[in-house]
């Protein structure tokens, strides 16, 4: 069992602020940042996007019941609905789509990147994408989905899971690109 105390969605980001002490006003009086809730799709800048909430499409892509959140006294499972990826529009090349965690599926978070873009080309996809721990059949999937997605690159990252990480690599050869900490990436049009 794995307990999520901070959670991903924004009550979890903002006790976690708490906790360290951070006052959000006071930052946004700094002008450095501007806070902004939102559970919809969110554009940044032009080419740039918030996901919002990640759909869960496949049938597959379940978050781990071994996820659970504390609420008060209680340990529930967690879903994560406040989950979101980053989307960049690489102009003439595709949609490059950063994921923390994946918790709700990095097949979902694809498939949410394109339907908020209207766009199916995928440049890259980067990032955690929690297939750690995760039955053999189920990282099959998600790897023979993303490979029909047909990415450039395809970055797995840390909660991915070595099995996970191999089979990508194994499935993937041209595609795949190991990442390790410290790992920089130029996406150029």
């Amino acid at each position: 069992m794995a307990c999520y105390r901070y959670g991903t969605d924004t009550h979890g980001v903002l006790r976690n602020m708490d906790l360290l002490n951070v006052n959000l006003t006071g930052l946004e009086a700094l002008g450095c940042v501007r806070i902004v809730e939102t559970k919809e799709p969110t554009a940044l800048v032009p080419g740039a996007f918030f996901s919002g909430n990640i759909d869960m499409v496949t049938e597959y892509e379940k978050v781990a019941p071994r996820l659970v959140l504390k609420r008060g006294d209680q340990f529930v499972q967690g879903v994560f609905p406040g989950e979101r990826a980053v989307v960049l529009n690489l102009k003439g090349g595709g949609l490059v789509v950063l994921s923390g965690c994946a918790h709700r599926g990095i097949v979902n978070a694809v498939k949410q990147a394109q339907k908020i873009t209207g766009i199916n080309r995928v440049h890259a996809v980067v990032g955690g994408f929690h297939l750690t721990g995760t039955r053999p059949e189920v990282i099959q999937r998600t790897v023979t989905d993303i490979k029909a997605i047909g990415p450039s690159y395809i970055v797995p990252t840390h909660c991915t899971g070595f099995q996970a990480i191999q089979a990508f690599a194994k499935d993937m050869p041209d595609q795949f690109v190991f990442s390790a900490v410290g790992t920089r990436f130029t996406f150029a049009a």
